[in-house]
């Protein structure tokens, strides 16, 4: 009898953003269901871990299972916290707001990075919490796809780029394999009031060790950055997004296009009630945005993105990730 297929990890879809308020919730609720309209089995993840509020916004008042049954060992895989979000083909697993829920232990971590990556669904997506704390640099880090989402003001785009700096920082750190390597990284990148930019870094560590180097252009070309522009008003709404596309290559040396911009409208203003503002009707401009958002990521190169080793092991978290969920478990 032969052995059963083995079938493909999800596409991981994160939606980050170093500022509370500024959408992230919104538009991972609007992007699963688009990607579920496409055909595609989605599961949502609210990972927004202290503050869940995903099952409002899709009309789910009381979630009868969520991370904190999986937290607290009550099931073990997250497939059994699924809830049906509108459709067949989309799926929620509720988060959770009870204290201290977002400073999770190495093994719980462990145990969560690892159950997503068994998800059966064929997409992903993960809404996170703000701040750069480890816990959601790691969960940035694992996905195949990093969508930052940004509003056109000051604090918003600082604060996305302080994330993403943190999420580039970390991995850049574990690309060393031993001690030597990892002084090396740890002295050419420097101190935070005095951090040389990436590019700086790779010139520095160069001539000393270009393969370390290679590993990191490796790494970080494919890191499967985009931007999400929301609540976006005017054209020059629109070309501060673009600014900040450059300053990211620049300064981190990641490609972080603008995959999609949301333009405000009523339609996702949120309300009083749950499910009520948060998902566009088909009649929205808004809607149309959510769809081309999500066909332009269902193209995008999964081998690319998880490189010739990742592709080849059954898991699909970088060798990192990996290594430590090893040691915590």
């Amino acid at each position: 009898m032969a052995a059963p297929r083995k079938r493909p990890p999800p596409r991981i879809i994160v939606v980050a953003g170093g500022k509370g308020g500024v959408g992230k919730s919104t538009v991972t609720a609007n992007l699963g269901l688009a990607i579920g309209r496409l055909g595609h089995r989605v599961t949502m993840i609210d990972a927004d871990l202290g503050a869940a509020n995903l099952h409002t916004m899709l009309g789910i008042v009381h979630p009868t299972v969520g991370l904190a049954e999986f937290f607290d060992r009550k099931i073990t895989l997250l497939d059994e916290a699924r809830l049906p979000v509108g459709m067949p083909t989309v799926a929620l697993v509720p988060g959770t707001s009870r204290p201290g829920a977002a400073n999770l232990s190495a093994a719980d971590k462990a145990r969560l990075l690892r159950a997503i990556a068994r998800l059966d669904a064929d997409c992903v997506v993960i809404d996170v919490g703000a701040g750069t704390s480890f816990n959601v640099v790691d969960l940035v880090a694992v996905a195949d796809i990093k969508l930052f989402v940004v509003t056109p003001q000051l604090p918003a785009l600082h604060n996305a780029y302080a994330l993403l700096k943190a999420c580039v920082h970390r991995v850049v750190r574990k690309m060393s394999r031993d001690e030597t390597e990892q002084a090396m990284i740890d002295s050419a990148l420097g101190q935070e009031n005095k951090a040389r930019t990436i590019a700086q870094l790779v010139d520095v560590l160069r001539p000393v060790n270009p393969e370390v180097c290679e590993r990191i252009d490796d790494q970080l070309g494919r890191f499967g950055v985009g931007i999400v522009g929301n609540q976006v008003a005017t054209a020059a709404d629109t070309a501060v997004l673009g600014r900040m596309t450059s300053m990211i290559y620049d300064h981190l040396r990641v490609q972080a296009p603008v995959l999609a911009t949301v333009r405000r409208t009523p339609a996702l203003a949120g309300g009083l009630k749950a499910g009520v503002g948060t998902v566009a009707e088909r009649g929205d401009d808004t809607h149309s945005a959510f769809r081309a958002l999500a066909a332009k990521l269902l193209e995008m190169d999964l081998d690319r993105l998880r490189g010739v080793q990742r592709v080849s092991l059954e898991h699909t978290m970088p060798l990192w990730i990996q290594r430590e969920l090893e040691a915590a478990t």
